[in-house]
């Protein structure tokens, strides 16, 4: 029984060592794991794909010029009576004429529209005081004018009939059908700005990939038109027919897009 006594700690010290040996192995086991990272793709070189942020964006503008061929026209009717009924009666016999007139001139339903109508009452304010003396009718009308040949003298043949109630105000020059223009233009811009980014691509060694993404912008303003001329009444001659020129409209396409280096 004596001999066994001093066997029991070593056979324990020993069972230690080995725990102690086979933990440290695990320990190196995996620091030398976590020294070799894991594998990851490895682009191609020879690979004609984008890596994130491997792209040239630019910005290209295509502009084409053509000729108005419409007039868009904000006419109203403003009158000013002692009552509302009064008022209202007299603004919309005035617009119906001035719309009967337009249609005899050879403007279509569809281009007449109505814009807005409007009723307030009308103070005086002389002598520091408000006071009301009427109520105010005003009724708006959109008109398009689709022979400039012509539209001269339909605005005076409206402002005659109109009188002084009639206001006309708000003309703008415009193209109508200009598909065929943005189409042009929206090529021009699409060749400038790919010419932009083959530049870049060629000062960095690199070829054009594939196209990324593309948006543009259209711009086809009207041309704003100004014309004044006082207003007659009915029973005035009718004034010369107001000279018109069409002149020229810009339309312009911006393009921004981003393509891939090779």
């Amino acid at each position: 029984m004596n001999v066994t006594i001093p066997l029991r700690p070593l056979a324990v010290g020993a069972a230690a060592a080995v725990i102690v040996v086979g933990a440290y192995a695990l320990g190196n086991t995996g620091r030398s794991a976590s020294a070799s990272p894991p594998s990851s793709p490895v682009a191609d070189s020879g690979s004609t794909g984008n890596p994130a942020g491997n792209g040239i964006s630019v910005s290209g503008v295509g502009r084409v010029t053509g000729t108005p061929n419409l007039l868009r026209l904000q006419t109203s009717v403003n009158v000013v009576r002692p009552s509302v009924n009064d008022a209202l009666q007299e603004a919309n016999t005035t617009m119906a004429n001035v719309q009967a007139k337009l249609k005899a001139d050879g403007v279509a339903a569809k281009d007449l529209q109505t814009s807005g109508l409007s009723v307030q009452p009308n103070y005086d304010y002389s002598g520091g005081t408000s006071k009301l003396d009427g109520y105010q009718v005003s009724e708006q009308l959109s008109v398009v004018l689709r022979d400039l040949a012509k539209a001269g003298s339909i605005i005076s043949d409206a402002a005659q009939v109109g009188g002084n109630e009639l206001q006309l105000g708000g003309a703008t020059l415009d193209l109508d059908e200009d598909d065929a223009l943005i189409a042009q233009a929206r090529q021009a811009a699409f060749a400038d700005a790919k010419a932009k980014a083959a530049a870049y691509a060629d000062a960095a060694g690199r070829s054009l990939g594939a196209v990324l993404s593309i948006s543009e912008s259209t711009d086809t303003t009207p041309q704003p038109f100004r014309y004044a001329m006082p207003m007659a009444a009915s029973s005035a001659p009718a004034a010369a027919p107001a000279p018109i020129e069409a002149g020229s409209q810009d339309v312009t396409v911006t393009v921004s897009a981003v393509w891939a280096m090779n």
